[in-house]
């Protein structure tokens, strides 16, 4: 057996950064709070959460003048808001690249419509929604153009202006702006917001499908990026496995004689990918 791990494998700058912050506040903290997943792995939240960490779904949990931290994914304008009426110490660790693109939606809210590329229920989208005024409008996919152009139309803007949720599938994000173009005559103002990492990522996973027999894509089950690298990986090859932990490793699915590609999603750990390399080379002796 052969592994070839991806070199954009695991965290990304932004995750990282959160998580190392996350455990530091945790370690100074008797008891934190932290709304919703700080990052999408189940791991990394279970090991913060037996530091200390208490993950509440609603910021209604979290009792006043409490601290609490907000995750990497940013959250809705309504929720900070709520956080200042409760008197919390707010620690905002939001990805700074989601930071950024909640500043370029803002400067060009009542200028021009503004639409978000993104999945419609992941908070990030959520996020720069809730920041961007009443004339927008979330696409997801293609068969959402033709409504997003018609609530152009019936606005009084004659220009729109694209964003993109920063995990958002690269070759999709070039099909909804291709067809936006073709479909609307005024100006579109458009910023490739997806993450360098994200696009690396996708990129290698892609050149990695095509040189291997079988691919393991590790990550969190509520992982967008995740999802999508296994998207793009099955699009190359039949034998793609998603999972979340070596434990969901089935080592029948794999035999000696495999060349295996891994790659870790950006809120993927490097040592869950190790579990699993660990796990295949006792099987095989790699």
């Amino acid at each position: 057996m052969k592994i070839v791990v991806g070199e954009n494998s695991g965290f990304c700058a932004g995750v990282n950064h959160t998580v190392r912050k996350a455990l530091e506040l945790v370690k100074s903290h008797n008891g934190i709070y932290c709304l919703g997943e700080i990052v999408h792995n189940e791991n990394v939240i279970r090991n913060l959460e037996d530091s200390g960490m208490i993950t509440v779904a609603d910021l209604i949990d979290v009792p006043d003048y409490s601290s609490v931290i907000f995750r990497a994914h940013g959250e809705t304008k309504d929720i900070y808001e709520l956080a200042s009426s409760k008197h919390l110490k707010v620690y905002d660790l939001v990805c700074g690249k989601v930071q950024s693109i909640r500043r370029r939606i803002q400067e060009h809210v009542g200028k021009d419509f503004i639409i978000i590329l993104g999945k419609k229920n992941h908070p990030e989208t959520g996020s720069h929604f809730s920041y961007a005024g009443h004339d927008a409008f979330i696409i997801e996919s293609l068969e959402d153009i033709p409504l997003a152009i018609s609530k152009v139309n019936e606005s009084s803007f004659h220009s729109i202006y694209v964003v993109a949720q920063t995990t958002f599938s690269t070759s999709l994000f070039q099909d909804i702006l291709h067809h936006l173009k073709s479909s609307y005559v005024g100006e579109i103002i458009c910023d490739n917001t997806i993450c360098n990492a994200t696009e690396m990522r996708q990129r290698e996973v892609f050149k990695l499908a095509s040189q291997v027999d079988k691919m393991i894509i590790i990550g969190g089950k509520n992982s967008s990026n995740t999802k999508e690298l296994y998207n793009i990986a099955k699009s190359e090859l039949d034998d793609v496995y998603l999972i979340q932990s070596a434990d969901s490793l089935l080592i029948d699915d794999f035999s000696s004689s495999d060349t295996i590609g891994i790659m870790g999603g950006a809120s993927t750990p490097d040592f869950i990918i190790d579990e699993v390399i660990d796990k295949l080379n006792s099987y095989f002796r790699v």
